[in-house]
C-alpha cells in the first residue's frame, strides 16, 4: 500500500514505481487531489504539477492545482440565466464549477500491503450530494506507479434506481517553466476534430470555429479556454524546451470515445498549463444529448495514461 506521511495536518498518501524513481502523491481529505508528480529526466526527479498559492488552504472552494479529478460536470452549467442550475424529472438543482467532488473528502480503499506503486481512492453519495444531485453514485479510481509511467484506472458505478447522467474529468495543472523564461517555448499537440466557441459566460456551447495550427505555444492567447473534441487517436503531448516530453491519453473500457474532449486553461503570468481530458461539454447536463448515462446498477471504466 501507499507510504503516509502528515503535511500542514493533511495526510498524504505517495506510490512509487519498482525503480523507485517515480512517485505519485494524493490528500484524499481534499478531493483526493494529486498533490506531486514527480517523473526521472537526466539522473535527476522532476515536479509535473503546479500548485496554487492556496493549494494548502482549507476551505477554499477554487481548484487548488495539482491533479483534480472532476464530477459529476466539467466546468459550467446554467439554465435560464441561473449559474448552476439545472432540471431534472420537473425539480431544479444547483452544482459550483466542476462539481462537487474535488472539494469532498475521498477514502482510502484498503489494499494489499505488498503494493507500494497502487492506491485507490473512493466516493459515494452522501446526503449532502443528493440534495445537489440526486443519484446514487460510486467512484473508484485506482491509481498507479510504473516506470516513467502514472496509470489511473476509473470505475464508475450508478447505485439507484434510476438512469444517472453525469460527465467526469480530470483537471491536471502541469508545472511550466516561469512566463518570460521558457513557458512560451512549451508546445502542445493532439490531434482536433472540432474546435468549439464558448458563450461570454463561457457557460455553453454556441457553434464551432476553425482549427489552430499545431503544434502550438502554451503562450499564444488563443489556446487559452478552449475545448476541442479528439480525433480516434487522443493522445495528447507536452514539448518542453529542454527535451522533456509528456504524453497522455485517456479512453475508456466499454467505449473507446468516454473522453471525446479536451480543454484547455492558463494564467499567462502563472508557471501552469491544465490540459483536461473530459466526458462531456459545459451544461451538458442541461440538453438533451451530452451528458454519459448509467443504467440502474451499471458501472463502466476508464484508463488514464501519462509517460515521459
Amino acid at each position: 500500500m501507499a507510504t503516509q506521511h502528515t503535511f500542514q495536518s493533511f495526510v498524504v498518501y505517495t506510490i512509487s514505481s519498482p525503480d523507485g524513481h517515480s512517485r505519485a502523491s494524493f490528500v484524499p481529505e481534499k478531493g483526493g487531489v494529486g498533490s506531486s508528480l514527480i517523473m526521472p529526466w537526466q539522473n535527476q526527479e522532476r515536479e509535473l504539477l503546479y500548485q496554487h498559492d492556496h493549494f494548502w488552504q482549507r476551505g477554499n472552494p477554487n481548484l487548488p492545482g495539482g491533479w483534480p479529478f472532476i464530477f459529476p460536470i466539467c466546468a459550467r452549467i446554467e439554465r435560464d440565466g441561473i449559474f448552476g442550475n439545472y432540471l431534472y424529472d420537473g425539480e431544479l438543482y444547483n452544482l459550483p464549477i466542476h462539481g462537487f467532488a474535488s472539494a469532498m473528502p475521498w477514502q482510502v480503499k484498503s489494499d494489499d500491503q505488498n503494493q507500494p506503486d497502487k492506491i485507490t481512492l473512493t466516493l459515494s453519495a452522501t446526503p449532502e450530494t443528493l440534495k445537489c444531485y440526486p443519484f446514487r453514485f460510486h467512484i473508484e479510481l485506482e491509481y498507479s506507479m510504473e516506470n516513467n509511467k502514472f496509470i489511473c484506472k476509473q470505475t464508475y458505478t450508478n447505485n439507484d434506481t434510476k438512469p444517472m447522467p453525469y460527465y467526469g474529468g480530470f483537471h491536471p495543472y502541469f508545472l511550466t517553466p516561469p512566463a518570460q523564461q521558457g513557458k512560451e517555448k512549451v508546445m502542445l499537440d493532439y490531434k482536433p476534430l472540432r474546435r468549439f466557441r464558448y458563450n461570454e459566460r463561457l457557460t455553453d456551447l454556441i457553434g464551432t470555429q476553425e482549427l489552430f495550427p499545431l503544434p502550438a505555444s502554451i503562450t499564444n492567447p488563443i489556446i487559452n479556454e478552449q475545448l476541442v473534441e479528439l480525433k480516434e487517436n487522443k493522445t495528447i503531448t507536452l514539448s518542453y524546451p529542454d527535451g522533456f516530453k509528456i504524453t497522455m491519453q485517456a479512453d475508456g473500457v466499454e467505449d473507446v470515445n468516454l473522453f471525446p474532449y479536451v480543454q484547455l486553461y492558463t494564467q499567462a503570468q502563472e508557471p501552469f498549463i491544465c490540459i483536461e481530458p473530459w466526458m462531456g461539454f459545459p451544461n451538458a447536463l442541461n440538453t438533451i444529448a451530452g451528458s454519459r448515462w448509467l443504467r440502474p446498477g451499471q458501472s463502466e471504466h476508464g484508463v488514464l495514461q501519462l509517460s515521459v
